[in-house]
């Protein structure tokens, strides 16, 4: 099998949803469970009741003074008054420990204590595995891109059930949060090698549809955590986080399960491999290889042709896009790096950008879903509204990804979350004891997170077609790593909250207007195939990058390498 094969093309041949593909996928699909559920698990194992001190006895305090007393216990002080003496005394701590409206093993802060002066250690937990959702992202990328997309997929997801399961009886905090920021570590290279792996499994002109499930797949797992959580609340925390990890255990078996990207195995060179996937997806889909391939040349041969008239040919469903295909000259393997993306102005540009913009969403993204219990109405309920909306953002991203493109969808988005969230803020912040008004606030949060959920899972695939194949992870990595500062940030939302309670929805809604207007810098990716080398990332972007190119529409693109 020759390495200057088109894979599109083969995808194209082998017709993009055949059963073979639809295998593939399913498998990468599938850990979007998993990774979402453990990612806002702590909205419920790191829940905190409302609480004030435990009964203590006021003689203990002050055997001393012989009179009656009044005890008025707050939530970590108590305060005993008595009243013949004129006597006052404020115990700034409790001496006693806490009282919790729910049983004290219902989460992690109410088994060990984690209020008051140690409430920052939740956030702080939170923050451990976003943080290592960063390393996670600059450590796997590269040995994704160097070690291929399967190695560090099942890597990953044994190692992530393994840390749950460990979780799921640690016996104290610190070994709680370190081993929250491995699971982080975990999360991360399973959702990017999953990502990327569906993304290459496609054709260019439906790549948007399979980014659109992964966002399905991902809002499942959501909305299933709610009634887990609704049905395990009578039960210990350790009991969630161990049903929760039992969801991983077919990773002890997902070796034999999916096959090695073929676009990795083409693009370095391991041509024995990707012609073992051909053969494999052709059988699959009951076609013969020999015609498979003889297919895919006969196409390439009319492509260069065309090319060389200076022709194009139209292969994405939307008729207003005009595809030429990009066709290797040679069968040398690139290998990039890091210094790649800053070595060039334009391209570190608009890299800069993407990383804002995954700042943004990953910062408003999970600051949302962990504010959920601070917003008016059922905390069960609010958070399964949030994990719900999430599946009207698909559809959107359906509906518009292909039609009017990356960039027109994120503006839009981008704008609808920080317009709601805007005005959820003002009402929330003037509503005084309306309950009606309270309602609406919530409801526009609602808003904010359908357009902010949209805008995330379009980021990542438009994130995927500004990098040729041997950087496009890495390309994830390195925007997953900036976006973790904003994730780092968003468990202390619920802290900031309860001292300005208008805060998180105001830095919220300025990020995505800000985010929106950088857009509008960034060039067009519908219906191109994706770079395959510098050299045609670098043309591409010098025609198509800028405002003054946001109105066009997609042009045929001729590059070479």
């Amino acid at each position: 099998m020759e390495q200057n094969l088109d894979v599109d093309e083969i995808w194209r041949t082998l017709k993009p949803w055949g059963r073979y593909q639809i295998k593939q996928m399913c498998f990468m699909w599938a850990v979007m469970l998993p990774c979402s559920l453990h990612l806002l698990a702590v909205v419920f194992i790191g829940y905190r009741p409302d609480f004030q001190c435990a009964e203590i006895s006021p003689a203990n305090q002050n055997s001393s003074i012989n009179s009656t007393y009044d005890v008025t216990y707050d939530e970590c002080s108590v305060m005993m008054s008595y009243n013949q003496s004129n006597f006052s005394q404020t115990i700034t701590s409790c001496p006693n420990g806490y009282k919790y409206n729910a049983h004290d093993d219902i989460s992690f802060v109410t088994e060990w204590g984690l209020v008051c002066g140690e409430s920052a250690k939740v956030d702080i937990s939170q923050s451990l595995m976003l943080l290592g959702q960063g390393v996670g992202g600059f450590l796997c990328t590269g040995l994704s891109d160097k070690f291929g997309r399967k190695t560090v997929h099942i890597s990953s997801h044994i190692l992530l059930f393994v840390l749950c399961l460990v979780t799921a009886f640690i016996p104290s905090y610190i070994g709680f949060a370190i081993l929250r920021f491995f699971t982080g570590m975990a999360v991360e290279g399973l959702l990017l090698s999953g990502v990327t792996q569906y993304v290459e499994t496609l054709p260019m002109e439906w790549r948007f549809c399979a980014e659109v499930i992964g966002l399905v797949a991902w809002t499942t797992g959501i909305v299933m955590l709610t009634p887990l959580a609704y049905i395990m609340q009578t039960f210990s925390w350790r009991y969630l986080q161990l049903l929760l990890a039992l969801f991983s255990v077919y990773s002890l078996v997902e070796y034999w399960l999916f096959d090695e990207s073929l676009r990795w195995l083409m693009a370095n060179g391991r041509l024995d491999e990707a012609e073992k996937v051909v053969r494999k997806a052709a059988k699959m889909n009951k076609m013969s290889f020999d015609k498979v391939i003889s297919i895919v040349k006969a196409k390439m041969i009319e492509m260069e042709a065309l090319d060389k008239e200076n022709g194009s040919i139209q292969v994405a469903s939307d008729p207003d896009v005009v595809v030429e295909t990009y066709i290797p000259k040679n069968t040398e393997v690139k290998k990039y790096s890091m210094a790649d993306i800053l070595r060039d102005r334009l391209i570190f540009i608009n890299s800069a950008i993407i990383w804002f913009l995954w700042v943004t969403n990953s910062l408003t993204y999970y600051g949302l879903n962990l504010i959920s219990t601070t917003l008016y109405g059922n905390r069960f309920v609010n958070f399964f509204l949030l994990g719900a909306i999430e599946y009207f953002s698909a559809l959107t991203e359906f509906l518009l990804l292909n039609r009017i493109g990356r960039k027109k969808t994120l503006i839009f988005l981008m704008g609808i979350s920080g317009i709601s969230l805007l005005i959820s803020t003002l009402i929330s912040t003037l509503r005084g004891d309306s309950s009606a008004l309270g309602y609406l606030a919530t409801s526009l949060v609602l808003v904010g997170k359908y357009g902010i959920t949209g805008a995330f899972s379009s980021v990542f695939l438009y994130t995927s077609e500004l990098y040729p194949t041997n950087l496009r992870n890495s390309g994830y990595g390195y925007a997953s790593v900036f976006a973790r500062v904003g994730g780092v940030l968003a468990p202390f939302s619920s802290t900031f909250h309860s001292y300005v309670a208008w805060g998180p929805g105001v830095v919220f809604s300025t990020m995505c207007f800000l985010s929106a207007i950088m857009i509008f810098h960034l060039p067009e990716t519908r219906g191109r195939e994706l770079p395959t080398s510098i050299e045609e990332l670098k043309m591409w972007y010098k025609e198509h990058s800028g405002i003054q190119n946001s109105g066009t529409k997609v042009k045929k693109e001729i590059a070479h390498t």
